[in-house]
C-alpha cells in the first residue's frame, strides 16, 4: 500500500515537473519576477523527485547494463547535471527570488551557462520522458487501429515540434552561438506553450524511437517499424524547414534582387560633390541632367524595421513591408563647406570644410533644403511659417528623407542589422570604436565578437572616410546622426506605399548614429528622436530630391509644450559611484532647488565589474527596476534629471522614474556623468519616455568634472536661464 502511494506521488512529481518545465521556457508568458520563482519551484521538485527515486541510486552498479540502460542512464544523469547547473546560474543571476545569490557566478559567465544549458535539459527532458514512454504506458492495450492513430498523432506532433525548434535556432543557444534568447513578446501566451509542448514531444519521440531500437526485437519487420516512424518525421520536418524558408525568402521582398544598380555620380570625392552642389541646375528638371552628384536610388519593397532575433532591436522597430519610390540621395552627409556656403554661417562643434556639418536643428535641415533649392534654381520642398512646416511633395527641390528613404538607402539590399553584412570596426566606420556591436555582453570576454574594440576617434571625420555600401552611399552608419522628415511614433503598417511616419507628433526621426554613439545604435534599424528645436554634436543632415513628383502637402506641427518660466525646479538623479551625486549636490547649491534622489528597492551590486553586467543586462530586456519612495512632480514645472551615461544610454532607473510621473507640460534639463560618450543615446530614450515634456540644453560631465565642475555647472544654468542664489 504504502509502494502505491509512494509511486502515485511520483506520478504527480513527475507531471507537475514537466508542466512548470513548459512555463519556464516560456519567459514572455511568466515574465521575469515569476520566471525565476518557478525556477526555484522546479528545483526543490527536482530534489524531492530523487529522493522518491532513491533506489535508482542504489542500483547504478548493480545488474547488467543493456544498450537501453546506458543510454537511459546516461541521459538521467546528464539530465540531473544541467538541471543543476541551470539552477545554480540562474540563482546567480536572481534579482527577486533568492537576490543575496546574486553573482556567486561571474554574471556573464551564469548568463551563457543558463541560456545554453536550460536548453540542454529541455531537450534531454524530453528524451528522459521518451525512453521511459514504453513503461509508463505497459499496462495500456488499445486496439492495434487506435494504437496507430495515437502514434501518428505523436509523430504529427513531433514533426511539427522538431520543425520549431530548428527554425527558431535554439541549436545556437545550446552551443554558446548566442548570449541572449529572442523571444517573440506579441505571440499569444497559450500557443507559446503549446509550441514548446510540441518541441518537448519532438524529444520526446526521439526517447521513444531510442526504446524502440534498442530493445529486443523478434524479427527485422519490428526492428524496421520504429526506423520509418523516424523517417517519416525527419523528411516531414525538412520539408516543412525548406517550405518555410522559401515563404521568408519572398516575404523578405525579391525587390532587392530586382532592383536595378544605382546610377552613380560621376564625382570621387567630396569635394567635386559639395563644388558642383551650389552650382544652379540649367532647369527644373527632376532627372539626373541636374549636376548635383547625388545617387538615384531605384525603389522597391523591403523589410523596414529589424527582426525579432536581432540583437540589442527595440520594441519600436516592428518590421514590416514598405515600398518606396525612386529618388535621389547625396552620397554623403551634408559637409560644413557646402551649408556654410548657403548659410553664411557654421555651427559645428567641430571645424573642417569636408567635415560633416553638425549642431543643426530639424529646422535648420528644413530651411537649409530650401536654400540649396533656391540655389539650384529648383522649387523648395517646404514652406516654413511660424510653429509648421508644410511639405509640398510635388516639388522637385531638395529636402530631408523619410525615414522609409532613409533605412532603404542605408541597407542597400541588405537585411543584416549593418549594410556591411558583418558587424562594423573603426576600420569601417567613425563610431566609440571601443565598443562595437555586442560588446554589452562580452565586455570581459571579447573573444566570441565579429568586430574587436578598436579606435575611438572623439570626432567627426571628412565625409567619404570609410567604403561605401551597396548604393555608393557613405558614413551611413557612424560619424553624424542625419535628420529625417518623420515624426517618431509607431509604425503604421497599413500604409506601406512611401510612408512619412506619423501624423502629428513632437519629436522628429533622426538615424544613423554618431562618432560618439555605441555600434548597437547605429544598426539600420536603430531609431533616435528629438524635438524640432534639438542641436547636438554629432547630429547633421543627409539630403534627398524627387526622381518624380509625388501629390499631396504634408503639415509637421510642433504639438510639444512650451519650454516653462523655471518658478519652481526640482533635481532628480540616480548615482551608483557618487560623481552624478557631487554634480546634483552642485547644482542644488546653486539654485536652492529641491531634490530627489532615485534609489532602488534592489540595489545594484557595490562590485563594478558586476555592475557593468547588470546595467547592460536591464538594458537588453528594457527592465523597469523598482524605486523607493516617490515625489510629487505636479509642484514643479522644471525636472533636472541627472544620471551616470550607462552603456550609451539611461540607466533603467531612470526610465523607471520617468514612466511612473507625469512629466507633461513640463521642462526636462537633462545632465549626466559619463567616461567619454558624452550623453550616447540617452537624450533620445528620455524624448521617447516623455514624449510632451520640453528638453532643453544638457550637461555632460567627465566622471565627476574635476575642479571645473562648478563652474561648467554655472554656465549651464545660465544658458538655461536657471534662476541661482
Amino acid at each position: 500500500m504504502r509502494s502505491k502511494k509512494i509511486n502515485i506521488v511520483k506520478r504527480i512529481t513527475d507531471a507537475v515537473l514537466t508542466v512548470l518545465l513548459l512555463f519556464i521556457m516560456a519567459f514572455q508568458v511568466t515574465g521575469d519576477t515569476l520566471h525565476e520563482w518557478l525556477g526555484i519551484s522546479m528545483t526543490v521538485i527536482v530534489i524531492v523527485h530523487h529522493i522518491l527515486n532513491y533506489k535508482w541510486y542504489k542500483a547504478l552498479f548493480k545488474g547488467r547494463y543493456t544498450p537501453y540502460r546506458i543510454v537511459l542512464t546516461l541521459t538521467d544523469v546528464l539530465l540531473l547535471a544541467c538541471f543543476a547547473i541551470t539552477a545554480l546560474s540562474g540563482m546567480s543571476m536572481s534579482g527577486h527570488a533568492v537576490p543575496f545569490m546574486y553573482g556567486t557566478i561571474n554574471i556573464m559567465t551564469a548568463r551563457k551557462l543558463h541560456l545554453a544549458i536550460s536548453y540542454w535539459a529541455f531537450t534531454l527532458m524530453g528524451v528522459h520522458i521518451g525512453l521511459h514512454l514504453r513503461t509508463m504506458t505497459a499496462k495500456i492495450k488499445p486496439p492495434k487501429p487506435a494504437a496507430i492513430a495515437v502514434l501518428s498523432l505523436f509523430s504529427a506532433a513531433a514533426a511539427w515540434g522538431g520543425c520549431l525548434f530548428f527554425k527558431g535556432e535554439i541549436t545556437s543557444y545550446m552551443l554558446f552561438k548566442s548570449h541572449f534568447a529572442f523571444l517573440d513578446y506579441e505571440k499569444a501566451k497559450w500557443l507559446v506553450l503549446t509550441e514548446n509542448l510540441a518541441m518537448l514531444l519532438a524529444w520526446a519521440f526521439v526517447g521513444y524511437i531510442l526504446t524502440r531500437l534498442l530493445q529486443k526485437h523478434t524479427n527485422k519487420a519490428e526492428l524496421l517499424k520504429p526506423f520509418a516512424w523516424l523517417a517519416a518525421v525527419v523528411i516531414t520536418v525538412t520539408v516543412l524547414l525548406f517550405a518555410l524558408k522559401d515563404k521568408d525568402s519572398t516575404d523578405t521582398g525579391s525587390s532587392w534582387q530586382s532592383a536595378p544598380a544605382p546610377q552613380t555620380s560621376s564625382h570621387s570625392n567630396g569635394e567635386a560633390s559639395q563644388t558642383n552642389s551650389t552650382s544652379p541646375a540649367p532647369s527644373n528638371s527632376q532627372h539626373s541632367s541636374i549636376s548635383d552628384g547625388f545617387v538615384r536610388i531605384s525603389g522597391g519593397s523591403f523589410k523596414m524595421g529589424s527582426p525579432e532575433s536581432e540583437n540589442w532591436r527595440i520594441a519600436d522597430e516592428k518590421q514590416h513591408t514598405v515600398t518606396v519610390s525612386d529618388f535621389y540621395i547625396d552620397p554623403f552627409e551634408t559637409t560644413q563647406w557646402d551649408y556654410e556656403s548657403l548659410v553664411g554661417s557654421n555651427p559645428s562643434t567641430f571645424t573642417g570644410k569636408k567635415l560633416p556639418v553638425d549642431n543643426i536643428s530639424w529646422l535648420d535641415a528644413v530651411n537649409y533644403a530650401n536654400a540649396k533649392s533656391r540655389a539650384a534654381g529648383l522649387t523648395p520642398a517646404y514652406t516654413v511659417t511660424d510653429g509648421e512646416v508644410k511639405w509640398d511633395r510635388s516639388a522637385n527641390g531638395y529636402r530631408l528623407p523619410t525615414e522609409a528613404e532613409w533605412e532603404y538607402a542605408c541597407r542597400a539590399g541588405t537585411t543584416t542589422p549593418f549594410n556591411t553584412e558583418h558587424s562594423p570596426s573603426a576600420d569601417d566606420a567613425n563610431f566609440y570604436g571601443h565598443y562595437p556591436y555586442e560588446i554589452e555582453e562580452n565586455y570581459f570576454d571579447n573573444s566570441p565578437l565579429e568586430a574587436k574594440p578598436g579606435e575611438y576617434r572623439k570626432t567627426s571625420i571628412d565625409v567619404g572616410s570609410f567604403k561605401p555600401n551597396a548604393f555608393g552611399l557613405y558614413d551611413c552608419h557612424g560619424n553624424i546622426n542625419e535628420w529625417c522628415w518623420d515624426y517618431y511614433g509607431d509604425y503604421d503598417t497599413a500604409q506601406p506605399q512611401d510612408p512619412t511616419g506619423a501624423p502629428t507628433g513632437t519629436r522628429h526621426i533622426y538615424r544613423g548614429g554618431g562618432w560618439n554613439d555605441f555600434a548597437k545604435n547605429m544598426r539600420s534599424a536603430y531609431r533616435a528622436a528629438g524635438q524640432a528645436d534639438m542641436k547636438s554634436y554629432n547630429l547633421g543632415v543627409r539630403l534627398v530630391r524627387n526622381a518624380k513628383a509625388a501629390a499631396g502637402v504634408i503639415t509637421a506641427a510642433e504639438h510639444s509644450a512650451k519650454q516653462t518660466e523655471h518658478s519652481s525646479v526640482l533635481i532628480v538623479y540616480y548615482s551608483w559611484s557618487g560623481n552624478t551625486r557631487g554634480i546634483a549636490q552642485e547644482i542644488q547649491k546653486q539654485t536652492g532647488a529641491d531634490v530627489f534622489e532615485i534609489t532602488l528597492q534592489t540595489p545594484y551590486s557595490s562590485d563594478y565589474n558586476t555592475v557593468l553586467m547588470q546595467a547592460q543586462e536591464d538594458q537588453h530586456k528594457q527592465a523597469r527596476p523598482k524605486i523607493n519612495g516617490t515625489v510629487d512632480t505636479s509642484r514643479y514645472d522644471t525636472i533636472i534629471i541627472g544620471y551616470p551615461n550607462w552603456w550609451a544610454s539611461i540607466p533603467m532607473p531612470i526610465a523607471t522614474f520617468l514612466e511612473s510621473h507625469d512629466l507633461s507640460g513640463k521642462t526636462i534639463m537633462p545632465f549626466c556623468s559619463h567616461g567619454g560618450g558624452r550623453f550616447g543615446q540617452s537624450l533620445t530614450a528620455i524624448a521617447k519616455l516623455a514624449p510632451n515634456s520640453v528638453i532643453t540644453q544638457g550637461l555632460s560631465v567627465h566622471y565627476s568634472g574635476g575642479s571645473s565642475m562648478p563652474g561648467d555647472v554655472t554656465e549651464w544654468l545660465k544658458n538655461n536661464n536657471i534662476p541661482t542664489k
